[in-house]
């Protein structure tokens, strides 16, 4: 395809909206559930942090991260759907500060690191201790403490949904 057709193509795709139901085309790997463009799978079980981190890799996932009021919406949601209203589970977070005591980051994989750009931390947290991994708990209202990472807690897993809009458009633009 040459590259006026290329542009042409591009400028009608930016001209119209995506095609209703464009979400039906994004895909999660087996187990995960869609919410957003994000896909996230609960283990209810006792893990310490690190072998929580372990779980969700091998689901083809990780350790769940939030980033925004949206994604803590969408992470609050999924619990009070598994519990209703009255719950006392926990849950890790990929959250830590083992790195540099007080500077807290999105662990991520291979040694990747983020500092948080949004946090939803309880009252008073996180409190200086040697508690070093992120747990969200649902009977504080979905907020955020630090905890030990050898505690035993359930799990949230996240996955990038495929299909997404960027991707539906690298296809289009692909194709013969």
């Amino acid at each position: 395809m040459d590259m006026l057709n290329v542009f042409v193509l591009l400028q009608i795709f930016i001209a119209i909206e995506l095609p209703s139901g464009v979400n039906a085309a994004l895909s999660c790997p087996k187990g995960f559930e869609l919410h957003g463009q994000r896909c996230y799978k609960v283990l209810d079980l006792g893990a310490s942090w690190p072998e929580a981190k372990e779980y969700c890799k091998i689901l083809g996932g990780k350790l769940a991260a939030v980033g925004s009021d949206y994604e803590q919406t969408i992470i609050s949601g999924i619990m009070f759907k598994m519990h209703g209203t009255i719950s006392n589970d926990v849950y890790w977070l990929d959250g830590s500060d083992m790195l540099v005591e007080r500077e807290w980051r999105w662990m991520g994989d291979n040694g990747a690191s983020v500092p948080f750009s949004f946090n939803y931390w309880a009252v008073g947290q996180p409190d200086v201790t040697k508690e070093r991994c992120l747990e969200i708990r649902y009977d504080w209202g979905s907020k955020w403490n630090n905890a030990h990472c050898y505690y035993m807690r359930s799990v949230i897993c996240e996955a990038r949904a495929t299909g997404t809009e960027r991707e539906i458009i690298q296809d289009i633009l692909q194709d013969p």
